[in-house]
């Protein structure tokens, strides 16, 4: 049997690094958007332009990192897939791709009508961001079942 555990290590290193600039990069995007109701011609429109850059930058290649390094850890530790736990994150990590994805097109939504701010809305997208992010980590640590 080959001992994964130092790969297994760096893995588990690189998975974390991509979920803290991909989910501070969706909370941050969120309390950003939440002010452009606030603000009016080039502030709003300067908040609209740097939330769609930090969302290519920071929440594409964190998901993106978070994903490819999650799949190289299954697949260095295939038995991991046995634990219901793991079902259920793979689960909330959809839900949280949902929301990557809404927060894109509501961007994208912005950029060509700013009237259709919602503080509301993004108030919700960034509570329900850090509930997925917490049920997520209490499934990785805990691993309940």
């Amino acid at each position: 049997m080959v001992h994964w555990t130092g790969l297994i290590n760096w893995g588990i290193v690189f998975h974390l690094f991509g979920v803290v600039i991909w989910i501070g990069s969706l909370l941050m995007i969120a309390s950003m958007l939440s002010l452009v109701t606030e603000e009016v011609g080039a502030a709003r429109e300067r908040l609209i332009l740097v939330s769609r850059r930090l969302f290519q930058i920071g929440c594409n290649i964190g998901a993106l990192a978070t994903v490819f390094f999650g799949i190289i850890l299954i697949l260095l530790d295939p038995a991991t897939l046995m634990g219901d736990w793991l079902h259920l994150k793979l689960l909330l990590v959809l839900v949280l791709l949902y929301f990557h994805y809404r927060l894109y097109r509501r961007i994208l939504n912005l950029e060509s009508d700013p009237s259709g701010a919602s503080a509301r809305e993004f108030k919700i997208i960034h509570g329900v961001v850090s509930m997925l992010l917490l049920a997520i980590l209490a499934l990785a640590v805990l691993k309940p079942f």
